[in-house]
């Protein structure tokens, strides 16, 4: 078609929007052209990750100022006309910009070298084939932001930290017209978080005899991720876990016998001490010999010891629950591949599901509004995700309401009940299972009636009914 010719366009009119499509490198944005012949020429164009300001950011405004106050200016000098990269790259759509968003307020030279030794536009080019692919079938992808009427009911649960007998009584009691959404948690604690992800794995493999189950991320399972990755980039074993495990514990303890003057409290702060010694010195060598860092040792500690993850990660290395490497495998990917927030409109409402908090950038929720998209473990920072997954704070519940959400979350217990906050917008429905206190319960909500159900908190590892 051609390079676009300034004269051709009515330059007061032009447009740009962000498409959340979650590509694997790149973020995408439409930049609509309208001609003065009454047609429109879209072109989309693409940058790394994160690299182009928010469209409403000071960064963006400031942008438009090194190009001239209208943001058509900027898109003219960049893509039309002779000179423009529509014209440089021989090609009227799948533009790349550039790359790292540089603070005398442009785009990176599509010339400079990465890390693979190839310049940005090289890089583009060789994957442009797999951009096109995905891009296409993202936006052919039919978009039902309503639920469709299959005569079942929503329902969400979440935080059932390993208490296997609680899941198998919830899952007894769904249809498999049902919808089911669980929002993280489904590990450590209990003894049975392994069985759980097996389980769910199982039935969304058979989806005509099972409900359908959606299945987000807690933090738990961002512990586990980010432990496995550091085993794997470390190449760490069970033997190497158990020492950290045992080194940190040891060192709690003597921690907690220090604060005493009595003799006997002085005697078990020795044992400890020379527990601690011991466990420290091995793992000194495992440190040097392995080269682990100290915040990888941290995020280690953190899970195992403090958030009790040590039965599932030997539930899932070889001789426990988990078979073979390639069950290990369909794990991980599970959880990598499974939402942090997800927006769902039910019985025309639109509901915000996540485990802890809605994001903290405001045009993430703006994103998934428009676009009824997502967010996966994937699509994120870890600074993104952290906040989401970990958060215990009220500060982005009412930013989402203004968007239109009730977000629907756990993360935060309420023991023995759930907690429903109108003015703020949310729906809390973590019920105290897995913490082993009197009244801890599972919450199964029901979104349809604005029902709950509770369970008892119950660790067996009997099955639960096939549907």
């Amino acid at each position: 078609m051609g390079y676009i010719k300034e004269d051709e366009i009515n330059g007061n009119k032009i447009t740009i929007s962000k498409k959340v499509l979650h590509l694997d490198k790149y973020d995408m944005y439409y930049v609509n052209f309208p001609m003065k012949n009454g047609s429109t020429r879209v072109v989309r164009v693409f940058c790394e990750k994160g690299t182009f300001p928010d469209l409403e950011s000071k960064e963006f405004k400031r942008l438009q100022q090194n190009y001239g106050r209208e943001l058509a200016n900027f898109f003219i000098k960049r893509l039309i006309g002779s000179t423009g990269l529509i014209a440089k790259e021989g090609r009227d759509d799948y533009i790349y910009l550039g790359g790292d968003f540089l603070k005398n307020g442009y785009i990176a030279s599509r010339n400079m070298i990465q890390s693979n030794g190839k310049t940005g536009q090289q890089n583009f080019d060789n994957n442009l084939f797999k951009i096109q692919m995905q891009v296409e079938a993202k936006e052919n992808a039919p978009t039902t932001p309503e639920q469709s009427d299959t005569g079942g009911k929503s329902y969400v649960v979440g935080d059932i930290h390993g208490m296997y007998g609680s899941y198998a009584d919830i899952m007894k009691k769904l249809k498999n017209n049902d919808h089911l959404y669980i929002l993280g948690d489904v590990i450590d604690r209990g003894t049975g978080g392994i069985q759980i992800l097996q389980d769910i794995m199982k039935r969304k493999q058979n989806p005509q005899n099972n409900p359908e189950i959606t299945f987000l991320l807690g933090n738990h399972e961002m512990q586990f991720l980010e432990t496995v990755a550091i085993m794997i980039r470390r190449g760490l074993h069970k033997e190497d876990l158990i020492t950290i495990m045992r080194r940190k514990r040891n060192q709690s303890e003597m921690g907690y016998y220090s604060l005493f003057e009595d003799n006997k409290y002085k005697q078990q702060y020795e044992r400890y001490k020379q527990e601690f010694e011991k466990y420290d010195k091995i793992y000194q060598d495992l440190a040097k010999e392995k080269g682990l860092i100290g915040w990888e040792t941290k995020t280690i500690e953190l899970w195992l010891n403090s958030n009790r993850g040590n039965t599932t990660i030997f539930d899932f290395l070889i001789g426990g629950r988990v078979k073979d490497v390639k069950e290990q495998n369909d794990i991980y990917r599970f959880l990598c591949d499974s939402y942090v927030a997800l927006p769902q409109n039910i019985n025309g409402k639109d509901y915000l599901f996540v485990h802890a908090m809605p994001p903290k950038n405001p045009n993430m929720i703006r994103n998934m509004k428009q676009s009824h998209e997502g967010y996966k473990f994937t699509d994120l920072t870890r600074e993104q995700y952290e906040f989401m997954l970990q958060e215990r704070d009220d500060s982005t519940y009412e930013q989402a309401k203004k968007f239109g959400f009730t977000t629907i979350c756990g993360h935060t217990p309420e023991i023995g009940k759930i907690l429903k906050n109108t003015e703020k917008g949310f729906i809390r429905i973590d019920a105290g299972c897995g913490h082993k206190q009197r009244n801890s319960k599972l919450a199964l909500y029901c979104i349809d009636n604005d029902s709950v159900e509770y369970f008892d908190e119950k660790e067996t590892t009997q099955a639960p009914q096939e549907l």
